[in-house]
């Protein structure tokens, strides 16, 4: 099984245990979790098996890699991150991270996931860049991608709906270089 380590986090495969613990569902249901991350549709009425269905997808798409995030110093199973909608042809995917545990927010966990995650997408999937984009809302998220050296490519304007306020999208983009670059 894939493990991958960094200062604070460690990154595993996720499975069917993962895909099993309650917390999860939980995190997927809580309105403070998924806002952020503009998933609405999770606060429909959505049922374990299509949340299961959609994971099952995951594990068997060429183009996804999707993770279990766990604290290192106690290995607790705090979120998920994935790299998606891969593009094998041009090397680019987008990444997404979800710290579900309101214990872990603040706490750099996020940063340290994403950081991770671009080494193993840049070193051995071999992917030119990568991308993601947060509602401007997300602060927290907004400085987890300009610290792992993600740059402000786009703002889509009063694109997106959040508790009945239109607010901006913002596009960020990381390319490999510039990755190896900052770390040199």
């Amino acid at each position: 099984m894939l493990r991958l380590e960094g200062k604070s986090v460690v990154l595993r495969e996720f499975t069917e245990t993962n895909l099993n613990d309650p917390r999860y569902f939980e995190w997927l249901r809580d309105l403070e979790v998924v806002t952020p991350i503009y998933r609405m549709e999770y606060l429909m009425p959505i049922q374990f098996q299509e949340v299961e269905k959609y994971v099952h997808m995951l594990f068997n798409s060429k183009n996804d890699c999707f993770f279990a995030v766990y604290r290192k110093d106690n290995d607790e199973f705090i979120g998920t991150l994935r790299i998606g909608h891969i593009d094998w042809r041009v090397g680019i995917g987008d990444i997404g991270v979800l710290i579900g545990d309101k214990k872990s927010w603040g706490k750099g966990f996020a940063t340290q996931a994403v950081s991770v995650a671009c080494k193993y997408a840049f070193s051995i999937l071999s992917l030119r860049k990568l991308t993601g984009g947060t509602p401007e809302t997300n602060v927290a998220m907004c400085k987890c991608f300009e610290s792992t050296g993600f740059k402000q490519e786009g703002r889509l304007r009063k694109q997106l709906l959040i508790q009945g306020t239109y607010c901006d999208h913002i596009l960020f983009g990381l390319l490999k270089d510039d990755y190896f670059h900052e770390r040199e």
